[in-house]
């Protein structure tokens, strides 16, 4: 191992160290993810599917909830802020942050909106089917204003903020105007944000943005057939959004990190297997900005979102990664 390796390692190290109790605020577009783990033995001989004998089920935080879960087992202190249905699986959610340590005092529970429910059917560790149980968007008036009252209280406090956008009707112009306006009107924080809208303007003027390389095409308007590669990508992101760096992951091809004044930084994948991806977008969004809130640039923080992702893909289901895995990957 060469001696600049070891110095970067050493580095990054000491950036996890400055995780624990570094506080973020994380809003955006919360989840259950509930699992049906089973066996295959034969067809349905009503259709031609697979009958799934479910020997188990789980339910695990998904969205923005599942991003505080990986910034929480990472060492860090998450201030959640979203909006969740007056059900049983808002209920659960509540109480799950309750559970692992998670301040849900912002989360929000609104009487006629469903907690969105994501349901997987895995059977010898592949992915049968998923059913979702949902409703799309905006909120009510009162609800937004509640929700942005939560938001400015627990900003005060953080040193990172996450906007986790999976376009449920959380995440919109009136959210991101606030925060713009709180992040001007207080110490300013690293803010970054997970995108599914392909109107990337909506994220303007942000810290950093991470789309996968199909939501980056989409939003650049260069096309499907752009022949121009990534880097033409992500500088067309950076210009369209003013945004101080585009975060591109690539799966196998790890991801790209596009800077306003340096040239692009490409990082090839650590993961050694790929089982799932489900949640991997959570695990580098909140390694990210956690990274950034305990001072690691852009570059370094980028590098240890890699090094995460690739750990939890090593997984099946939505699993956060911890403090001590990301250390002996970094050892």
């Amino acid at each position: 191992m060469g001696r600049e390796t070891l110095r970067r390692l050493s580095r990054l190290r000491k950036v996890v160290d400055r995780f624990v109790g570094t506080k973020v605020v994380v809003v955006g577009d919360l989840m259950v993810d509930r699992y049906y783990w089973g066996m295959v033995r034969r067809i349905s001989p009503e259709a031609p599917v697979p009958v799934v004998e479910v020997t188990r089920e789980t339910k695990s935080l998904g969205g923005a909830a599942n991003v505080a879960h990986n910034i929480r087992t990472l060492g860090g202190e998450p201030m959640l802020c979203g909006v969740a249905g007056r059900d049983l699986a808002g209920e659960w959610l509540v109480a799950e942050l309750d559970r692992i340590g998670v301040d849900g005092s912002g989360v929000i529970l609104a009487d006629g909106l469903p907690t969105t429910v994501k349901s997987r059917v895995v059977a010898h560790s592949q992915q049968v089917v998923r059913f979702d149980r949902e409703k799309r968007g905006d909120l009510d008036p009162q609800t937004a204003r509640d929700l942005g009252r939560a938001l400015g209280e627990r900003w005060k406090e953080a040193r990172g903020a996450v906007v986790s956008d999976y376009a449920k009707g959380v995440v919109g112009e009136r959210l991101m105007d606030r925060i713009r306006r709180i992040n001007r009107g207080t110490r300013r924080i690293p803010v970054a944000v997970d995108p599914k809208s392909e109107f990337f303007k909506k994220y303007r003027r942000v810290s950093v943005i991470t789309p996968n390389y199909g939501e980056a095409v989409v939003a650049s308007g260069l096309g499907t057939n752009w022949g121009g590669g990534t880097e033409g990508i992500g500088s067309r992101l950076l210009s369209l959004t003013g945004a101080g760096a585009v975060l591109i992951t690539r799966g196998e091809d790890g991801m790209s990190l596009f800077e306003k004044g340096r040239k692009p930084f490409h990082i090839p994948t650590v993961a050694r297997e790929v089982y799932d991806v489900t949640g991997a977008g959570d695990t580098v969004l909140g390694t990210l900005v956690l990274a950034l809130a305990a001072g690691a640039s852009m570059r370094d923080a980028a590098l240890l979102a890699n090094v995460a992702a690739g750990v939890v893909v090593g997984e099946v289901g939505t699993v956060p990664v911890t403090r001590d895995q990301l250390l002996v990957h970094l050892s």
